[in-house]
């Protein structure tokens, strides 16, 4: 739940969790035994309870309750709250079972004061010197942070004893011999060496020099061959590169080799040689070698490649032990160096044979056995690349000698400053010494001014019964008892007190048993007031009495401000609180859900009326007080919309109420199920349904003539579901 404020009211009707929430703000207070454990759900197997208090500018601080359904419970309090519950619990184990009597066998032990011996001037004193020990441990934490921060800079901010290096440690250790400078020198010495692993990603092979396109586009054509006869380009065709450079040489009519004059034969035979060079058959053989020459040229690069390739694969193999979960197989293999030559041999026949006779379309088989095997190729590079990667990107770390020197370098640094800082430490000390003993001595001083917690508890609760009672009843403090008419009561107060005035004087114990749970007076400011419904039984006259003291918490306690949770289920108490500006915020609690009031005051015909919608829709099971509820909402009814009418009976009698007349249950849960009237008053109760049936025959008479009634208490009501 969510509360603002430090007096905070929460009204809610019966069975909604007011007990319970007193229940788990009481297992905080000592001695107050263990929690039921009929408090947890029977479908549950353990329960968990916070309550968080929250304050600007400071850390949010919680209670927390725990507890198992074999009984098993833990609470942790660390709101710095001092809680005092009131509940029905507290009337039985401090009043019921003494028949009424009240005890003084609980308050034991004194209430410390400081109002009796002036320690102002040791105040100040204690003041001084924890200012000095505070500047102290301030010099110490400059020298801790100058220290981390010179490590920070060697990059050392994820070694484990660089966090440990910290005020709290540094102030726990013995001056040791250090070697700081020493161990310095080894890290950047390790630190500086170069990698001896190489850098193994990256490994590629290139396959651009290669067109497979046009490579098949020569061997799917034919083409047109020259007329030259089959003896001549049979002679020509081994010739045709030095052909062609014989003729880029030649200039005029001496041969560039021999220096020969040409006779008409040879000029005949040149003039053969540049129409063959110049035709298409000459071009298709020159593209034909060309492809051929840088198929050759591939299968030089593949061994190249693949001696790198293989070299990786080794690197990996060594160095893959140090981390097996990273790398747990091998590089993806690719085609020996044979392997791939065959392949690409393959490729070159075809051209060989194209070059015989370029006139034969040729298949492309081998092209594009060629072609799948680069791609596998390619794929495996991709592969190992990224294995490779992940390998570099591992090793690139610090070796195992580095992480030592790392290590011991963080250790001599906090060596390092706990000799550099001992005169400050032992000053520190020094101070703390005399600061304990200068705060014992305060404590003594102000122990001098201390009272006994029963006679506060008496003086409070002889008070409170006195402004509630009069002279009727009357508290001696010296007997720690009850009187009426000067006459002790004892264990007959049980017997002479009625139901009211017994509840009011067990709301007077509480308040004044408050005093034991102190042991400084100055610990009033921590108190946290949980009472759950005061009222029980009480009449206006004590209702007004349990206010004003609830009123006066603050005088009584000396508290600003007021902590205080007061839950109730009686609307004109919670308005009285509202009223009277005793508490600040006002909630409701319904359903599980708490929501602030929308008004300063809270209207008993829609908590009812909520009520009612739960039974009809099934989502709560008739009780005692459902029959009250239908009463509360018709007679609410009554008021507005028909005055005139001398009683609820004549009421319902009036024509705009004959749906209500026509379901029987609804008259008769008004009269003989409410105010405290019970099922046996009838020879046969209604049961579950019928009880069902009478709060949806009110409901569907609200919502036919006053929907905006549920509709301003957020009810989504359907007639006809």
């Amino acid at each position: 739940m969510a509360l603002s404020g430090s007096r905070v009211a929460l009204y809610s009707g019966n069975g909604q969790g007011k007990t319970c929430i007193s229940r788990l703000f009481r297992a905080a207070e000592p001695g107050t035994g263990n929690l039921p454990t009929r408090i947890i759900n029977y479908d549950s197997k353990s329960g968990n309870f916070s309550f968080t208090v929250k304050q600007p500018g400071a850390d949010d601080k919680s209670l927390s309750v725990s507890m198992s359904f074999d009984g098993t419970q833990s609470v942790n309090n660390g709101t710095g709250c001092i809680f005092h519950v009131f509940n029905s619990d507290y009337v039985h184990d401090n009043l019921v079972a003494s028949h009424y009597s009240p005890s003084d066998d609980s308050f034991s032990g004194y209430i410390i004061g400081k109002e009796n011996i002036d320690v102002s001037l040791k105040r100040e004193r204690l003041n001084n010197l924890l200012q000095q020990g505070q500047q102290k441990r301030a010099a110490i934490d400059q020298a801790v942070d100058r220290a981390r921060g010179e490590l920070a800079d060697l990059n050392l901010t994820r070694i484990r004893n660089y966090k440990e290096l910290t005020t709290e440690n540094i102030l726990l250790l013995d001056v040791e011999p250090y070697d700081y400078d020493a161990i310095l020198s080894e890290f950047r010495a390790l630190n500086d060496l170069p990698e001896n692993v190489p850098t193994l990603a990256g490994i590629s092979f290139d396959i651009d020099s290669i067109d497979f396109d046009s490579i098949e586009t020569l061997l799917k054509a034919s083409f047109s061959r020259d007329e030259f006869t089959e003896e001549f380009i049979k002679e020509v065709s081994p010739k045709r590169s030095f052909i062609e450079t014989g003729l880029d040489l030649l200039d005029g009519d001496i041969c560039p080799f021999c220096g020969r004059r040409f006779d008409d034969e040879v000029r005949t035979l040149i003039r053969s040689y540049e129409v063959y060079v110049q035709g298409q058959e000459a071009k298709v053989a020159d593209a034909i070698e060309s492809h051929i020459t840088a198929l050759e040229s591939l299968k030089v690069s593949y061994r190249a490649f693949d001696v790198s390739y293989q070299d990786r694969r080794n690197w990996l193999f060594r160095l893959k032990p140090a981390f097996p979960g990273l790398f747990e197989e091998e590089l993806p293999s690719i085609p020996t160096p044979t392997d791939f030559d065959i392949v690409v041999n393959g490729v070159i026949e075809l051209l060989n044979e194209k070059a015989g006779d370029i006139s034969a379309a040729c298949g492309c088989g081998a092209v594009e056995k060629l072609r799948e095997q680069i791609s596998s190729i390619t794929d495996a590079i991709s592969s190992a690349n990224s294995a490779l990667s992940a390998l570099d990107q591992s090793v690139s770390g610090s070796t195992r000698a580095l992480t030592i020197s790392k290590q011991k370098l963080c250790v001599e640094m906090s060596k390092k400053v706990r000799s550099d800082c001992d005169s400050l430490i032992e000053e520190r000390a020094a101070i703390s010494e005399e600061y304990a003993k200068l705060l014992e001595e305060i404590k003594a001083d102000e122990d001098r001014g201390r009272r006994l917690k029963r006679d506060a508890v008496a003086e409070t609760l002889s008070r409170l019964i006195h402004s509630v009672f009069g002279n009727k009843y009357t508290f001696d403090p010296e007997l720690f008892t009850v009187q009426l008419d000067n006459k002790v009561l004892g264990t007959d107060a049980e017997g002479v007190m009625s139901d009211g005035e017994k509840s009011v004087l067990a709301f007077c114990h509480y308040i004044a048993s408050t005093w034991s749970l102190l042991d400084l007076e100055e610990d009033s400011a921590k108190l946290f007031f949980v009472i759950d419904d005061p009222i029980s039984s009480l009449d206006y006259h004590y209702v007004y009495s349990v206010a004003q003291i609830i009123k006066e918490l603050g005088s009584t306690f000396s508290l600003s401000p007021v902590r205080l949770l007061l839950m109730t289920h009686n609307t004109a108490f919670f308005n009285l609180l509202a009223r009277n500006n005793i508490v600040g915020k006002c909630f409701t609690l319904h359903s599980g859900v708490i929501e602030s009031c929308k008004s300063s005051y809270l209207a008993p015909y829609s908590e009812h009326l909520k009520d009612l919608y739960e039974v009809a829709r099934g989502e709560s099971q008739p009780t005692h007080t459902t029959g009250n509820s239908i009463r509360q909402v018709i007679e609410t009814l009554w008021r507005f919309d028909y005055p005139a009418a001398t009683s609820l009976g004549n009421y319902l009698e009036t024509p705009g109420c004959s749906d209500l007349c026509n379901c029987e249950y609804v008259y008769t849960m008004c009269q003989d199920l409410s105010h405290g009237a019970t099922p046996f008053d009838r020879e046969q109760p209604p049961d579950d349904e019928a009880v069902k049936r009478a709060c949806v025959t009110v409901l569907n008479h609200i919502y036919e003539r006053y929907p905006g009634q549920l509709i301003a208490l957020g009810i989504d009501y359907d007639l006809d579901s």
